[in-house]
């Protein structure tokens, strides 16, 4: 008797080692009516119950239907709070509830989301989301969606079918732009560079791209400086340029480098070999640099106004023509759009 005792107890032993431990639970989530600001109340019931079918599909265990509370907040009186939210899901068994607002503003319809674990005071996930028409909030919905399952912060990341038409548009003026831009000016010569001559004139056409904080300027090929048989051709520079200010009126300051190919003129020179004067000439290409400060104009408009002051600097010596280089101050106005 004592054997089939301690058999059935060696028995039972093994089979509650071989028999696996049942899984616990999945946590239950609830989605509150969302609070409608100036939307119909058919458009916020079909966004509500988009969202929980696309986290339903997305393995997200959802309370119950038998189970949520008859009575909850709805319409402009719905939770779009922690606190509301808390009390809402009381009850309910739910240890995430997601919950906002569905507004209309203009032309536009914003998702105002968030989700929240049962008990706590400060939600997770956060976003606001904005769909230029009510048929883009399906993409909206399914963004939301992915991110609360994934238990992301926020829906930043879009998929290729999450993406809405507003993000396929060109951002605002504030993001960022690019424009052509046409340039006039003077370079005015120092130490007699640039073969003595007093003045040249320039002139060129530019690719502009332009940030909240940052410019760069670009000229591709048409870019001239000229004075009598002294001329400089520059088919490429690139000058990148700090903005102060968000406004209108912006200066900045910036440095560039470029490719320039010079003819440069020497002045007239007394030869005592020869009873004549003489004038000799010297053709370089070379790298150049330039150091400069700005002030746009007129920023937040189709077009832009620059006043540019900039000290530019060839890399030659120019030794066939007394060894002065090439080198001075531009000082340059343009426009652009």
């Amino acid at each position: 008797m004592g054997r089939t005792r301690i058999g059935a107890f060696l028995l039972l032993a093994v089979t509650g080692l071989a028999t696996p431990a049942l899984a616990e639970d999945p946590p239950l989530t609830l989605v509150l009516p969302l609070r409608s600001i100036g939307v119909s109340e058919t458009t916020v019931n079909v966004v509500g119950d988009l969202l929980r079918g696309e986290l339903e599909s997305r393995g997200v265990a959802m309370v119950p239907a038998s189970r949520v509370p008859a009575d909850l907040p709805q319409g402009d009186a719905a939770c779009d709070n922690a606190e509301c939210a808390n009390a809402a899901a009381a009850g309910a068994g739910a240890s995430r509830i997601v919950y906002g607002s569905l507004s209309q503003l203009g032309d536009k319809v914003i998702l105002r989301i968030r989700a929240l674990w049962i008990g706590e005071a400060t939600p997770y996930y956060a976003d606001q989301i904005s769909a230029t028409t009510e048929e883009d909030l399906d993409a909206v919905v399914r963004r939301a969606a992915e991110t609360i399952a994934a238990g992301q912060t926020n829906a930043d990341q879009a998929s290729l079918d999450t993406v809405t038409d507003e993000e396929t548009l060109e951002p605002r003026r504030r993001s960022s732009r690019s424009r052509f831009g046409l340039r006039a000016g003077f370079i005015f010569p120092a130490d007699d560079s640039y073969g003595g001559t007093d003045r040249l004139t320039s002139l060129g056409l530019l690719i502009i791209y332009e940030t909240p904080r940052f410019i760069i300027k670009s000229t591709p090929l048409l870019g001239f400086a000229w004075r009598g048989e002294t001329v400089e051709w520059t088919p490429f520079d690139l000058f990148v340029a700090r903005i102060f200010g968000l406004g209108d009126f912006s200066p900045y300051v910036g440095a560039g480098l470029g490719i320039s190919a010079l003819h440069v003129e020497g002045s007239y020179t007394y030869d005592p070999a020869n009873p004549y004067y003489y004038d000799g000439t010297q053709t370089e290409t070379t790298l150049t640099a330039d150091l400069g400060v700005g002030l746009l104009a007129l920023r937040t408009y189709d077009f832009a106004i620059d006043l540019e002051l900039r000290y530019h600097y060839v890399f030659a010596e120019f030794d066939d023509i007394g060894g002065k280089g090439a080198h001075g101050v531009g000082l340059r106005f343009g426009i652009g759009r």
